[in-house]
């Protein structure tokens, strides 16, 4: 049985994140990475579109558009020029059971990186963090991270190795609207990684 627009509407608004992790990889021509969050829904609203093609396709488009909207409100930056991430990938899948479901979304964009010292910038709307997250930044072996700098915001990190950084965010607490990671990229780095994405 279809189920109604009204029982949609509810079971979605009941949607609620709880975690989110992000995976960032860095290579010489390109910068990808993995957003993965965490819900918990009550009323099953995942699995139910996910048993009717149509209203599945209509709610991965939504889905889409909304993080595209989000990432173009971003002004994101590679040696002080502009990049344009791109969703390229989502998926949609569930851990323990169908209360659990978790989206995926893989962003890439081209980034003017080099041999030597490179900054990457984002700036964006300060906001007040809903669920608890971590992020990894893994740049190619024998390059380094510099600085790392969040303005004003009460994100930690921790440089697990010269060349892994873990960023971490809580609940209920600010960002700061802007990121900022000096890394070198070694001469050894930029011949090994060629064109590779």
């Amino acid at each position: 049985m279809k189920p109604s627009q009204s029982f949609l509407e509810e079971a979605s608004k009941r949607v609620e994140p709880i975690y989110a992790q992000g995976f960032f990889f860095v290579s010489k021509s390109y910068i990808s990475y993995y957003l993965v969050f965490d819900y918990y829904d009550p009323l099953e609203y995942y699995r139910t579109i996910m048993n009717d093609e149509k209203l599945f396709n209509e709610e991965v488009g939504k889905l889409w558009a909304n993080m595209q909207q989000f990432l173009d409100e971003e002004t994101v930056k590679v040696n002080n020029v502009k990049v344009s991430p791109r969703v390229v990938m989502i998926d949609i899948g569930f851990r323990k059971s169908k209360k659990n479901p978790y989206i995926v979304f893989l962003i890439r964009f081209r980034a003017p990186i080099k041999e030597g010292i490179n900054v990457y910038e984002n700036i964006y709307q300060s906001e007040t963090v809903e669920y608890d997250y971590v992020a990894y930044w893994v740049f190619p072996p024998g390059s380094r991270i510099l600085r790392v700098d969040f303005g004003s915001g009460q994100e930690e990190w921790d440089l697990v190795s010269e060349n892994i950084l873990a960023i971490y965010g809580w609940k209920g607490m600010k960002t700061g609207g802007y990121e900022r990671i000096e890394f070198e990229i070694s001469k050894q780095v930029s011949e090994a990684s060629g064109e590779e994405n």
